[in-house]
Formats: C-alpha cells, sequence, structure tokens
C-alpha cells in the first residue's frame, strides 16, 4: 500500500491530502445530490406529472448495483485515471443537462436519460475515489482522513440542497446547472494536477471490452437491466403493480422496499451462496490461475469471500448501524408528534448544529483512532452511538415531552432539545469513524475498489429494512418502547466486537 503522501516528506501545499480528500469527496458527493435531489424537483418545475416524478428515485439504481463493475475498476487503467475520466464527462453531462433544460417540458425524455448517464457515471466515480483513498493512503491515513471525506461529503450535499437550489431558483435551471459544470470543471482542473501518482496503470481501458461482452458478466448486466424494467413497469402501474400491491396489502412492510434493497439482499444471498461453495471455488481459481485463464472479475468476489472469519465480517457489517438506523425514521415524527417542536426549530438544530456536530466528532475519531488504534476506540466509540439513543426514550418518558419545546425565552428554549439531537450526532459521528475505518480494513489491497463496492451495498441493507419497519413498530409499541427497542438492536453488533478480525489491521487479521 502507498504510503500517506503527508509521510513522504513535504508534498507541495496543493498535493497536501487535507485538500484533495476534501476535494475529492466533495467531488463525490456533488452529483449524487444533483441526481438524487435536484432532478425531482426540475422535473417538478418543468410540469411533469406526479408519477413521472417518483419515477426520478430509479435515477439511484446504480448506487444500488455499482458492486457489479466495481471489479473492472480494479482491473483496468488506475483509480486516478477513472477517477479524472468520470469527473471530465460528468462535466460534459452536466453542460448538456443545462441545455436541455432551456428547451422545457419537451425534453424531460432526454434529460431523464442524461440523468440516468449521470447516475452511472456518478456512481463509477463513487468507486474510483474510495479505491484511489485506499490506494493513496497508508491506514493510519486512512484513518487520520475518514473525518475530512466524511464532512466534505456531507458540505456537498449541503451545497447543493441549499445554496444551488436558491441560485436555480433565482437565474433559472439553464444557469445553474451550467454553475454547476463550471464547479466541477474546477474540481477536476485541480484534481488534474493534486492528486498524486499512487499506482500503476493495468490493462488499458480497450481490453474493457472483451470481459463486458462475456458470457460471465452479460448475465449480471442482464439481469440488472431486467430489475430497471420491473422496476419501471411497476412505478407505471402495469398489471404486474397490480398483483404486488395485493401482497403489500396483506404485508404492508414489504410496500416500502424499493428495488435497491432487493439488490443489496440478492448481493447478500449471492455472496452466501458463494461462501458455502468456496472451496470447490477457490480449487477451480487455482487452477485458473496455473492456466492464466484466472477471471479477475471472478477473483474479485472470491477474494472478498476468502477472508478470515467472513462470516462475522458479513454480520458485523449489515448489523453496526442498525440501532442508528431505526432511530434516524422516528427522529423527526417523534419531535412533531410528541415534543410538538416546530419544523424550523428542527431543521436548525438537526440539520446545522447536529451536522456540525456529527462532522467534528468524525474527524476528531478519525484522528483518535489513527493515534492509538481501531481497538483501542471500538468500544467507546459504538457505546457512544448507540447508548445515547436512550435520550430518547427518557423524554419519550416524561409526563409532559413539550415542557421541553418552548418553555423559555427565544432560543434558549430549545436548549435542552438542541443539546441532545447534538450529542445523538457527535455519537453516530464517532461511530461513522470507526465504521468507514473498519469497511476498509475489509477491502483486499489487490481489489480495493471492487471490495469497497460490495461493502458498501450491503451496509445500506440495515438503513432500508429498518427504515421501513420503524414506522410499524414505533406505532405498536409507542416512542418510548420503541426508543428503547433501538438501543437493543444495536447490541447484536456490539456483542461481534470480540470476535472481527481486522481490529489491529488487515496484516494481523487471525486466521479462520
Amino acid at each position: 500500500m502507498a504510503k500517506a503522501p503527508d509521510q513522504q516528506g513535504d508534498p507541495p501545499w496543493f498535493r497536501s491530502p487535507h485538500l484533495w480528500v476534501s476535494s475529492s469527496y466533495f467531488a463525490e458527493g456533488f452529483p449524487y445530490t444533483v441526481v438524487n435531489s435536484m432532478a425531482e424537483i426540475l422535473f417538478k418545475e418543468l410540469g411533469a406529472s406526479l408519477q413521472v416524478v417518483g419515477l426520478t428515485s430509479l435515477f439511484h439504481l446504480p448506487w444500488n448495483f455499482k458492486f457489479i463493475w466495481g471489479p473492472f475498476v480494479d482491473g483496468y487503467e488506475s483509480k486516478r485515471r477513472w477517477l479524472l475520466l468520470c469527473e471530465v464527462v460528468i462535466t460534459v453531462v452536466l453542460v448538456g443537462l443545462g441545455l436541455l433544460a432551456a428547451l422545457g417540458a419537451q425534453t424531460l425524455l432526454p434529460l431523464a436519460a442524461g440523468f440516468l448517464v449521470l447516475a452511472l457515471l456518478s456512481a463509477t466515480h463513487d468507486i474510483a475515489v474510495d479505491g484511489y483513498y485506499l490506494e493513496a493512503l497508508d491506514d493510519d491515513g486512512q484513518s487520520r482522513f475518514v473525518g475530512y471525506r466524511a464532512a466534505a461529503y456531507r458540505v456537498a450535499m449541503l451545497a447543493v440542497s441549499g445554496p444551488l437550489l436558491w441560485i436555480c431558483a433565482r437565474v433559472g435551471w439553464t444557469a445553474g446547472l451550467l454553475l454547476t459544470a463550471v464547479l466541477m470543471g474546477g474540481l477536476t482542473a485541480y484534481h488534474v494536477v493534486g492528486l498524486p501518482q499512487v499506482e500503476g496503470r493495468r490493462h488499458p481501458w480497450r481490453a474493457l471490452l472483451a470481459p463486458l461482452t462475456s458470457w460471465r458478466v452479460l448475465p449480471f448486466v442482464g439481469a440488472a437491466l431486467l430489475l430497471y424494467a420491473v422496476e419501471s413497469w411497476w412505478a407505471l402501474g402495469a398489471s404486474l403493480s397490480m398483483k404486488l400491491s395485493e401482497i403489500g396489502e396483506a404485508a404492508p412492510w414489504l410496500a416500502g422496499i424499493g428495488i435497491g434493497a432487493w439488490a443489496a439482499i440478492a448481493l447478500l444471498l449471492a455472496l452466501l451462496m458463494v461462501l458455502a461453495w468456496l472451496p470447490r471455488l477457490r480449487r477451480r481459481l487455482d487452477a485458473a490461475r496455473e492456466r492464466g485463464e484466472l477471471s479477475e472479475y471472478a477473483a474479485s468476489f472470491v477474494s472478498f469471500l476468502d477472508q478470515p472469519k467472513i462470516g462475522v465480517v458479513l454480520a458485523f457489517v449489515i448489523l453496526f448501524r442498525t440501532g442508528e438506523s431505526f432511530l434516524q425514521k422516528m427522529r423527526w415524527p417523534f419531535f412533531d408528534d410528541v415534543v410538538s417542536l416546530p419544523l424550523e426549530v428542527y431543521g436548525v438544530t438537526n440539520g446545522t448544529i447536529g451536522v456540525f456536530a456529527s462532522f467534528t466528532a468524525t474527524i476528531i475519531g478519525g484522528r483518535l483512532i489513527a493515534r492509538d488504534g481501531l481497538r483501542r476506540w471500538i468500544w467507546p466509540f459504538m457505546l457512544a452511538q448507540n447508548v445515547l439513543n436512550l435520550m430518547y426514550m427518557v423524554v419519550a418518558l416524561l409526563p409532559d415531552p413539550t415542557i421541553l419545546s418552548g418553555a423559555g425565552e427565544g432560543w434558549l428554549a430549545y436548549a435542552p432539545l438542541t443539546l441532545i439531537i447534538a450529542l445523538e450526532h457527535a455519537g453516530a459521528g464517532l461511530g461513522t469513524a470507526v465504521f468507514m475505518v473498519y469497511l476498509m480494513r475489509t477491502c483486499d489491497p489487490a481489489h480495493k475498489a471492487g471490495h469497497m463496492a460490495i461493502v458498501t451495498a450491503l451496509m445500506s441493507l440495515s438503513f432500508t429494512l429498518a427504515g421501513v419497519l420503524s414506522g410499524f413498530l414505533a406505532e405498536a409499541m409507542g416512542f418510548a418502547a420503541y426508543f428503547g427497542f433501538t438501543f437493543l438492536a444495536t447490541i447484536p453488533g456490539m456483542a461481534l466486537i470480540p470476535f472481527v478480525p481486522y481490529l489491529d489491521g488487515r496484516a494481523k487479521a487471525p486466521a479462520s
């Protein structure tokens, strides 16, 4: 693994990891938010029907399926070249979207195609950025800068959903989208000179066409296209939707599981099936390697499963943020229905003070892990993430929770709730530092990008499924018991800590 640039002497100021880590993850979050937040507003402003606006949620699918092409980013060219290529084309696509927006409602179909291309490019850019981060920094550097990457990504999301949308409302969508292209182009220009060369080139891009058209890969591509078509058919109200609605009436929680969640579930089931056949697959791979016929694509998935204690790793990745996932979905309904907290106050406390607390805690957590090691801090940080959920249970148990909402003058009236939200976000930030460092350690150095795409797809499982079940559980249990349950849901993940590998670094992982 390459050493952290700041440990190779004194790099030029413009190649400081503080700068390029922040800029690359800002560039990762920026197009993501354009696709997942701005598209639906643009379509509505152009007069699209509610059904069409709802279909913009399909643009998120490339992030759910990026594990399919993640191994190709590992096997061809370099992560830096992938990153720069994606940013150049993203800039061009943003210019095209801006020009199409000027033509009005008659361009909805071309706009949809453009946003889909932007989503595919952005998801691929995510893979390249994560892989480059793992290549450019050693274990200590990855831990030290984990807070910067999380903060930069979140700032990009806030920039698009706040100031950029305001600019679009003031000067029009064409000018606003062209401004996003200028900003993306500026980031690209900086990355051309600011990203250090940390790895050699692998196979050229032209060699990529051969494996893409092989019989081993085409079924995955076909499955992705089929799922996309089924989701579109479902959303458009075809007869399949009628059948599925009957299932939804019998089990309403199923209706909340989108195609992305099913993709993550399918990935987990596929990994478990491969794990069951791993000894036989390993023998076949060894034989193929001896013949010089080893598929890098297959090797990426099998090498991910051929890790020590892989069952514990999979369970830990999925369970790590279960309690937080249950909490997040019901936080605002609780403050609205039970505490009577005004929305504008919640927006400031949660979206500003809470986010700042999360940024700060993640940066501090990453630096402490870099200094003392993951094993030293995993228990304190996980407890900080999970135990603080009980603060909401305490509030729900008060005889009159509204006493915390406006019992005084001005903003000081909301000081207790602001403190609770800030502490909870700070605990979540410390948990984020642990989780990001651990995810990076599950990635084999030979397959960094592919493995990171797999674990990030799996980590979404708990968020999606907890979000789907949260409303039903809160209604059945009441908020006090529900928030107690959010803590109990964290216990399985914490119980795995004594058994998970990589707490002392990947090289020191015990054999299975």
